[in-house]
């Protein structure tokens, strides 16, 4: 209450209230607005949505480009470049977050270039020098390959170590040029003319570190891109980081993504053949090995059929001393069956030996001729006989007969 007046209570919001009050009125106030600044604390979700902050010396502001108008960049927003984006302020209302949204961005200081880089892009692609029908396969053979880059860039060295490392048989032959700055198209074109008439290399390498758009310019040059596309030898190219794309990388027959990953794709037919020589050399220490077993195999069969004439002598004397056994076994079987059936003859001769039957009490009765008398009915009455005994002999005279078995 002032000077006697009254003053009405203000209206009462809730957060989301108020929240949605702020937004509204910065959408109205501020509906676009470009934005110089650095960008910091990148993040790129699977949804496929960018958010990040852009920072100067003095302030910070977080942003969030959509998936919608992020997809349209032809190249990747990384951390700590310098941009410049078209933008709408507004607030994340539900944390009450101040934000801008991103509706387009580019890289700061550099929209003019970049603008000459889409033009020669889209006029080179006209003529079909970035049509991949025209693009030759790398040679699976590389004895010797010409780099063309800088003495003091640290492309050179990546390269050199790479190949050192991965294909140390592949021979480099250097083509000094400058890789930045208003004379290097000119030197990198002549060098890779230069290189492309040297008959000991079969690939010729086009490398460079990464930089800002205006550093890499050079590589957008359009007379270098025709003299890419000209080369009788594949031209590979590895110029800036992942995210850096040139007019030179889309000529190249092969685009490598860093100076590193260019020796690698080169280095790789080196490789691919050590290793078909390494599994060669496996397949065929194994055919030894089987080989040598079998060998080994037949050497031990052979040199068990192989004996020693003392081994054979006393092998024979103790088939001769095995072969005596059995002959005195068969013998003594042949004598005792031999024997056995003797004493059987024997028996049958005692049991019909007549001496035997005369000790049994009976008498051999033999007439004047020594012939045995078995009827009474054939003697004659007088008729002198001779009477066999077990012991003695009687002679006898015929006194009477009787021819049937009772006395008359």
């Amino acid at each position: 209450m002032f000077h006697g007046q009254s003053q009405a209570r203000p209206e009462v919001l809730s957060v989301a209230e108020l929240n949605r009050a702020v937004a509204a009125y910065l959408e109205l106030g501020y509906p676009c607005v470009r934005v110089r600044g650095e960008i910091a604390q990148i993040s790129r979700p699977a949804s496929g949505h960018l958010y990040f902050s852009l920072r100067d010396a003095a302030a910070s502001v977080r942003a969030v480009m959509w998936k919608g108008r992020n997809t349209s960049l032809d190249w990747q927003p990384r951390e700590g470049d310098q941009v410049e984006v078209t933008a709408v302020v507004g607030l994340y209302e539900p944390r009450g977050d101040f934000q801008l949204r991103v509706e387009s961005m580019t890289r700061s200081g550099q929209g003019a270039l970049y603008e000459a880089f889409l033009a020669r892009k889209a006029r080179l692609a006209t003529l079909g020098l970035f049509d991949n029908d025209r693009k030759r396969p790398l040679p699976e053979q590389i004895a010797t390959i010409a780099l063309v880059t800088s003495l003091g860039a640290a492309a050179l060295r990546d390269v050199v170590v790479t190949l050192t490392t991965l294909a140390p048989r592949i021979r480099i032959r250097l083509y000094p040029s400058m890789v930045q700055g208003v004379d290097a198209p000119a030197q990198l074109k002549a060098q890779l003319e230069r290189a492309d008439k040297d008959g000991d290399v079969q690939l010729i390498m086009l490398v460079r570190g990464g930089g800002s758009l205006e550093d890499l310019w050079a590589f957008n040059d359009e007379a270098l891109a025709m003299a890419i596309a000209s080369c009788r030898h594949p031209v590979v190219v590895g110029v800036g980081h992942e995210s850096d794309v040139t007019i030179a990388d889309l000529v190249a027959d092969f685009r490598a993504a860093t100076p590193t990953a260019a020796a690698q794709r080169v280095a790789q037919s080196d490789q691919q053949a050590r290793a078909r020589l390494i599994e060669w050399s496996l397949l065929r220490h194994s055919a030894m090995r089987r080989r040598w077993a079998g060998a080994q195999q037949r050497l031990d069969l052979l040199s068990s059929r192989i004996r020693s004439p003392r081994q054979t002598l006393e092998q024979r004397r103790d088939r001769i001393a095995a072969a005596q056994r059995s002959l005195r076994q068969a013998m003594r079987g042949c004598l005792q069956r031999a024997l056995a059936r003797l004493q059987a003859r024997q028996g049958q001769l005692v049991a019909l030996d007549p001496q035997s039957i005369l000790a049994r009490g009976y008498a051999l009765v033999l007439d004047a001729d020594d012939r045995v008398v078995t009827n009474a009915a054939a003697v004659r009455l007088d008729q002198s006989l001779s009477v066999r005994l077990a012991k003695g002999l009687l002679d006898v005279r015929v006194q009477g007969r009787h021819p049937s078995d009772q006395p008359g």
